[in-house]
């Protein structure tokens, strides 16, 4: 596993889970407004203590997630599935980017897909209610896991109405009653969660208003051609992040054609997505509302703006497509004659060819292993680290804060950082702005050589309103450009290390314009 930097968003947890003790951890609200499952914030603490390297005492919770939803997924795709779908199902969930990705990142997406795959588990294991045993597993189980897993609500939520129902509809009215002792147990851990932890952390209105600028949020109802193609584009982005189906590999200069899409091979994953659904239902109603009302409740939640659809937020429902999208295989497989068997194996590389060809692109340059979370923070640090002498000054600028913060608790840098203050909500102008950074400048007073860090990439701040101030962001390279410049006025900049999302200024000071 690659040591790789944290990116922001990772950065913004580890903060807490380095800060706080497992009470903290509970009672106070972390850092930068962040939000995770308790449960999860708990092992990784413990893990954080256990390893005397905390870089690999934050990623083996997720690592272990993903590796487990692997080794449970196999029975799991055994009740759903025949040979040919089990085989693309589990190839999927092991070399898919997404999936491998999400398995040594520092949140809890990975945790809350094994999440999902053990309530499947749960279900097929359990769902006969034969004797007290099974009754009780079943009850604990799915109360347990919702402290480890917020979108657990859905698929067991799900699982449960869907069984209900299938249950008054077949008139199996003493599995019917039974079933509400666990689908009860559940409900009274959620409420006990709610009440006790989520109702606790402070609202983020900034986030709906976020996901809702970025069109996250189904359109309920939708009113315009525009909202109806919301759909045909979730679901196919989707089929690219996470699942890893779309050929992005072979169109990667054709990004914005307007045939990109269609060159992309999204042909044959939607046509097995729907077979298989259609074939669910077919074969077995208990089977299909189990796997359909989850994402049903996600769909309604989307639509309410309750839960947003977009890239790591599908993460959890993948179990679900992939196994939908075996049984539309298997179901190919079944109609084709003896004469033509031999054309499963191509359907088969079809499917799997842009997984694997991803994969062995990532591993043989690790800078296109998801790149737009591609961080060189830690880099940037250790550059810094190495090359400071006695009488430099290093200075962060208030945007890579967070991450310097949480890299100089993870190691011991030889220099103390002075932070930067954001003068964006202050100041009226960028002129204003300007007079206030050379007064934040004047910390470094009298040295000579200044190491300058400052993030490129993400120029905003928790909470903040999206582009606003507006003369901040009216030209997305004006914040570089306009410190690069006060820093030429200081002296001369004699070093540059600029990468995705970090840049490093060593300035040689020859003027002191400061008050």
């Amino acid at each position: 596993m690659l040591n790789r930097s944290l990116w922001l968003d990772e950065g913004y947890l580890a903060s807490s889970l380095l800060r706080f003790d497992y009470l903290e951890l509970i009672t106070r609200p972390l850092d930068y407004q962040q939000k995770a499952p308790i449960g999860f914030l708990l092992i990784v603490k413990l893990f954080l203590n256990i390893f005397s390297d905390k870089e690999y005492g934050l990623r083996i919770v997720p690592l272990l997630s993903g590796l487990l939803s692997i080794l449970i997924f196999i029975p799991v795709t055994k009740y759903f599935l025949k040979p040919t779908g089990m085989l693309v199902a589990l190839a999927v969930l092991c070399i898919s980017p997404a999936f491998v990705y999400h398995s040594v990142e520092i949140k809890q997406y990975s945790t809350e897909l094994l999440c999902s795959i053990l309530c499947f588990y749960m279900f097929i294991k359990f769902r006969k209610l034969k004797n007290l045993k099974e009754l009780i597993f079943w009850s604990l189980g799915g109360a347990v896991i919702l402290w480890f897993s917020f979108s657990a609500i859905f698929i067991l939520g799900g699982i449960g109405l869907g069984l209900m129902l299938y249950y008054l509809l077949t008139k199996q009215f003493n599995i019917f009653s039974k079933s509400f002792i666990p689908f009860i147990s559940w409900l009274i851990s959620f409420i006990l969660l709610f009440f006790l932890i989520i109702k606790k952390t402070p609202d983020a209105e900034w986030v709906v208003n976020w996901f809702r600028f970025y069109g996250d949020f189904m359109p309920l109802p939708p009113r315009s051609m525009s909202d109806l193609k919301w759909f045909f584009t979730s679901f196919y982005r989707m089929l690219d992040y996470p699942l890893g189906l779309l050929w992005n590999f072979f169109v990667s200069g054709t990004q914005t054609s307007s045939y990109a899409p269609f060159v992309k091979m999204p042909f044959l994953p939607f046509i097995l997505l729907g077979a298989g659904t259609y074939l669910c239902l077919k074969q077995s109603v208990q089977n299909f509302n189990v796997l359909m009302f989850p994402f049903l409740m996600v769909l309604l939640a989307s639509g309410l703006e309750l839960y947003p659809l977009t890239e790591r937020f599908w993460l959890f429902l993948t179990p679900i497509f992939l196994i939908l999208i075996g049984i539309g295989l298997d179901g190919l497989n079944e109609k084709m004659s003896v004469s033509v068997k031999s054309f499963k194996i191509v359907i088969v590389v079809l499917l799997l060819v842009s997984p694997i060809i991803q994969s062995f692109q990532s591993v043989a340059d690790s800078a296109t292993f998801y790149k737009h979370k591609k961080s060189y923070q830690k880099e940037s640090f250790d550059m810094v680290n190495k090359a400071y002498k006695a009488g430099d000054v290093v200075y962060v600028y208030w945007n890579e804060l967070p991450g310097f913060k949480v890299y100089a608790s993870l190691k011991n840098y030889k220099f103390k950082a002075i932070e930067g203050r954001d003068f964006r909500w202050s100041a009226s102008n960028l002129n204003d702005y300007n007079t206030k950074l050379v007064q934040d400048f004047g910390k470094i007073k009298h040295s000579k050589r200044v190491w300058v860090i400052f993030n490129n990439k993400f120029l905003s701040n928790v909470g903040d309103p999206i582009s606003r101030p507006a003369w901040y962001y009216k030209n997305v390279n004006l914040p570089a450009a306009n410190l690069r410049t006060e820093l030429s006025k200081m002296g001369k900049i004699v070093k540059a290390s600029t990468t995705a999302d970090v840049s490093v200024y060593l300035c040689q000071i020859t003027n002191q314009p400061f008050n």
